[in-house]
């Protein structure tokens, strides 16, 4: 047997019902609206919007959605856009990233991107409160339509329509003309392509060689300035330079003659002189200490012999008789296969120094 369902029980099962799909829809676009958010608040800073940025456009970093835009607000003369950023994302963004105000598409509503700074930027993450910058704003449809009507408008249609005209009568009938300048062109541009590393080289080398050129040409400058005055000088001093210039001549013919006289005789004499010469040049390096050791040797006389006052001093002794000089004993003889040496010149140890022999007192 069924139970009947009074009146009343329905009335009141119908009202539960609506205030249920009531509640259920409040809480709904509660949740859309985000009114149980608890968002971190970061404002950003824009010279300008652009169209269609509302609130509730996404704020995104590296492409993942970290939050929404609160509100859109004009201050001065730029705009004032608050973030709503979730607390559990703001701990990943960088505390110096910027904004960049993007479009999805050209018509499509604007979104926030944020954006980090390079590499080696000052570290830590953002905090609720915070100032951003805006780095940009995408061009827009209306930007572009806004300067194409300032180009338009500073155009005269008349000439405009002159110019089309004769450009339209001149291209009549040259297709075949134009099709080979283009192919030309390409197969030009073609060649061209491989050589552009070398030109790049090229272009950068002037480059340099045009600093180089403004780096001397003061120092060009005043040569050519001296040159003015040399050749100036030399326009005045035109007289005795024809005379310098006969006295050359004349001299060149007396040399010549000379030279042509005793030319044997200054070959005999240079090839006489080469044995002499390369002995003097392997031994040349001696030449210096040599010098320079007479010079030491020279002071420290100076100091013996009266050298500094008007008197002579000397150290005299007496030797014994020497034996007399017998040919070919007492040649000199010549170090065979011993190189250039300054045996300690130019200042000789204690040891080095020869004493005189001392001779038996007579």
């Amino acid at each position: 047997m069924s139970r009947v369902t009074s009146p009343r029980t329905l009335r009141l099962a119908g009202i539960g019902l609506v205030l249920v799909i009531a509640t259920a829809v409040a809480v709904t676009a509660a949740l859309y609206n985000r009114a149980f958010a608890n968002p971190a608040e970061v404002t950003l800073e824009t010279s300008r919007a652009g169209l269609v940025m509302d609130p509730g456009g996404k704020v995104k970093l590296r492409g993942v959605e970290v939050g929404r835009v609160g509100s859109v607000e004009r201050a001065g003369d730029g705009v004032r856009i608050v973030l709503e950023i979730d607390r559990d994302k703001i701990h990943d963004i960088p505390a110096d990233v910027v904004g960049e105000i993007r479009a999805t598409t050209v018509f499509g509503a604007k979104y926030v991107e944020l954006v980090p700074a390079a590499k080696g930027a000052a570290g830590g993450v953002l905090a609720d409160g915070s100032t951003i910058k805006a780095s940009g704003v995408t061009t827009e449809i209306n930007t572009v339509f806004d300067g194409l009507d300032r180009v338009l408008s500073g155009v005269d249609i008349a000439s405009l329509n002159g110019t089309l005209t004769v450009l339209a009568q001149t291209l009549s009938g040259r297709g075949d003309d134009i099709a080979s300048v283009a192919a030309e062109a390409d197969a030009y541009l073609t060649r061209l392509e491989p050589l552009l590393p070398q030109l790049r080289r090229d272009l950068h080398e002037v480059a340099r060689f045009a600093r180089l050129a403004v780096e001397v040409s003061p120092a060009l400058l005043e040569i050519l300035r001296n040159a003015t005055v040399t050749a100036g000088t030399v326009n005045d001093e035109q007289k005795a330079l024809a005379r310098v210039l006969v006295d050359l001549s004349l001299l060149g013919g007396r040399a010549e003659n000379l030279l042509g006289e005793n030319g044997d005789a200054l070959a005999t004499l240079l090839a006489s002189a080469r044995p002499t010469a390369a002995t003097l040049r392997a031994y040349s390096t001696e030449l210096p200490c040599f010098l320079q050791g007479m010079d030491v040797t020279r002071q420290a006389m100076a100091k013996v012999i009266g050298g500094t006052d008007a008197t002579l001093r000397a150290l005299v002794s007496v030797r014994s008789e020497l034996s007399r000089y017998t040919f070919p004993n007492d040649l000199p003889g010549y170090p065979q296969g011993r190189g250039p040496d300054c045996h300690g010149l130019p200042r000789l140890k204690p040891s080095q120094v020869p004493v005189p022999e001392r001779g038996t007192p007579q």
